[in-house]
């Protein structure tokens, strides 16, 4: 293995261990002013650690690499208004860390979305409404700082002999992704069911990848970086037996299109103070290129991720909701976090993946 493959490979798997707040897909119902009135403001703080585990959705090798390893800190601030009784906006912004060893990069994500009822409750009918979104993630830098030793797969993978990678980076990653969504509602007593499906499309970009390495023989220390579809000079000096067209094929698959597709159904319920909610959500994701790339290598890819939400609600006062909300997925963030896939980290995302927030919301009549 390369200097180029083992840096590649080493930053964008630290990358896939990442994970984001989803964006509550699994909650959408026709007539948000049922809920909230005029308008509504809700912030949540969002956690995972070994602790608050309970149920095991983590996967355990990132255990295994740490204590710290796979968890997650981070808040959410949502807000929303009604323009006219069939129109409302919303928007939303996130900041989360994800700890992995020293590492703690930060991840940003927003959110924006419009949606008008086409449709009102009849006996016989449900009401119904068409919402647009555009959303997106982003991180400016995501650092590995423990070292990564080189050399062959079968050789001696030590730092002494072979040399180390000391820092490896994945600079400016972003995804943003355009969406439509249809949504139905049934009043059903004490009790709303609505279902939804929607499709959308979007695009994932990495700026560049920088790999410093110390102890390299004959070069001494190097950096090399990754950007604008081919390496730098360095690169070329580190190993004659370069693969270019292979290992260029993989690194060009980092920037990508993508097409999704979901469906899914919630159901909320309220007696005195108390409001629960429960949904589920089916994501399919389709990326251009990459997924061709992960099979020439007789590797599986990832397109389908089931979503799971449950939130439990005590109304403080009648316009105040104090509430706990957990999510779990069967494929960590499979598509709230595009950037973060790629034919490097594909195989990370099968597996699972959860996060609980504790929150506080309050409606505006």
């Amino acid at each position: 293995m390369t200097l180029a493959q083992t840096a590649m490979a080493s930053t964008l798997l630290a990358l896939s261990t990442a994970a984001t707040a989803a964006p509550l897909d699994a909650f959408l119902e026709a007539n948000p002013q049922a809920r909230y009135g005029q308008g509504m403001v809700e912030f949540t703080a969002d956690r995972m650690n070994k602790s608050l585990d309970l149920l095991k959705l983590r996967d355990n090798s990132l255990v295994v690499a740490g204590e710290n390893s796979g968890d997650y800190q981070g808040g959410t601030l949502r807000a929303g208004l009604s323009l006219r009784p069939d129109i409302w906006v919303d928007g939303a912004l996130q900041r989360r860390k994800i700890t992995y060893g020293p590492d703690q990069p930060q991840i940003d994500s927003w959110r924006v979305g419009a949606q008008w009822q086409f449709l009102q409750a009849q006996a016989n009918s449900p009401a119904a409404a068409l919402r647009v979104s555009a959303w997106g993630n982003q991180s400016s830098q995501v650092v590995k700082s423990t070292p990564t030793p080189l050399g062959p797969p079968d050789g001696p993978l030590n730092c002494k002999d072979a040399g180390c990678i000391d820092r490896l980076s994945v600079n400016n990653a972003k995804d943003h992704t355009l969406q439509a969504d249809l949504i139905g509602s049934w009043a059903l007593g004490a009790a709303k069911l609505s279902a939804f499906a929607g499709a959308g499309q979007g695009k994932v970009t990495v700026g560049s990848i920088t790999a410093n390495a110390s102890g390299v023989p004959l070069l001494g220390n190097v950096t090399t970086t990754y950007s604008n579809g081919s390496f730098d000079n360095n690169l070329f000096n580190l190993a004659a037996d370069l693969d270019l067209f292979k290992l260029n094929t993989e690194l060009q698959s980092v920037n990508y299109n993508t097409r999704m597709a979901q469906a899914g159904f919630n159901l909320a319920y309220g007696t005195g103070p108390w409001l629960l909610r429960g949904g589920y959500v089916l994501q399919n994701i389709q990326r251009t290129g990459v997924d061709d790339v992960i099979r020439n290598k007789n590797k599986t890819p990832y397109n389908l991720n089931h979503t799971l939400v449950g939130e439990v609600g005590y109304k403080l006062s009648p316009n105040v909701v104090l509430f706990t909300r957990g999510q779990a997925m069967t494929r960590q963030f499979l598509t709230e976090m595009p950037f973060l896939y790629n034919s490097l980290t594909s195989q990370r995302f099968n597996q699972r993946y959860g996060i609980l927030s504790v929150g506080i919301s309050a409606g505006f009549y």
